[in-house]
């Protein structure tokens, strides 16, 4: 989708999910969507199991009224980001990995580097040790030896011994990854009928990042594609967002692999369980989505 097509998109997303009535029946086992009074009590969930987690206002006059006007969207702030995903997938993909079978199951599982042939390592001649040396050495040397030619520690003061720094070396911290934030929140869409995941990012000196600069936190299956830049509905400044188109469908697969493992389907549970599929879209971030599901 070119930019203005998408750009026009949006707009009537907007548009449509201001005019739309607000979802009354619950259809969060068929469809994997959410109403608005399912997605304060989801939200309430993931506020209490997870503390870095709050329920945010807003601009009250960017309220919504299908939300109470205290709970209108989640934040979690100074989320950690130590490396880009560039980085991330040039590893994975330099890591040497064999398929090893378990239980009649294929798993990848890491080779050990270390696990060399024996022939690939280098005979070392016992000339080149240092008791090969010593031998040669025949002893009568000694009084030879020429203190005067072990310099004193004072010639190390001139000028000229001292050690000047290298442009090219000052200049390799440039390299070096540096750690950025994040502030997550998480909307209510009402064209879609869930949540919508929206990103603000820093630099090491708190710095705004520019949209470019937040693509390189995103997966290269995600940036530019379903993850783009927009206004934030209540906070009115550009943020990055993943698109919710897929959010149901997603969502629904997740809740019926729980019904096929004998579990009870909780609305509560929904954003608990949204977020931990976040990690494919914003691998590096390091949001928290490790908190224990019941049931």
């Amino acid at each position: 989708m070119t930019g203005i097509k998408a750009a026009l998109y949006q707009t009537y997303v907007k548009t449509a999910g201001g005019l739309m009535p607000t979802l009354g029946a619950s259809k969060f086992v068929e469809e994997g969507v959410l109403t608005p009074d399912e997605f304060v009590l989801a939200g309430d969930l993931l506020v209490a199991k997870c503390k870095t987690w709050s329920w945010e206002a807003g601009d009250p006059s960017k309220a919504v009224a299908f939300l109470p006007k205290d709970k209108q969207f989640l934040m979690t702030r100074n989320v950690k980001c130590a490396a880009r995903v560039a980085t991330m997938e040039a590893l994975a993909a330099s890591q040497k990995t064999e398929t090893v079978m378990v239980d009649d199951e294929e798993w990848v599982a890491p080779v050990d580097a270390s696990a060399q042939d024996e022939g690939e390592i280098e005979d070392i001649s016992k000339k080149d040790t240092p008791a090969a040396v010593s031998a040669d050495d025949d002893g009568d040397d000694d009084e030879d030896d020429d203190d005067s030619d072990v310099p004193e520690m004072s010639e190390f003061v001139a000028e000229d011994n001292l050690v000047k720094s290298d442009p090219a070396t000052m200049k390799e911290e440039d390299h070096i990854e540096k750690t950025r934030t994040y502030d997550i929140s998480i909307t209510y869409d009402n064209y879609f009928r869930t949540p919508k995941v929206w990103l603000f990012g820093y630099d090491e000196k708190h710095n705004p990042l520019t949209p470019a600069a937040i693509f390189e936190d995103i997966s290269a299956d995600h940036a530019n594609k379903t993850v783009t830049i927009d206004n934030h509905p209540h906070l009115g400044i550009p943020h990055a967002f993943i698109h919710p188109c897929k959010h149901a469908a997603v969502m629904k697969k997740i809740i019926q692999k729980h019904i096929e493992a004998g579990k009870e389907p909780r609305v509560d549970l929904y954003l608990v369980l949204f977020i931990k599929f976040l990690s494919a879209v914003i691998p590096t971030i390091e949001h928290d989505f490790t908190m224990e599901i019941e049931g």
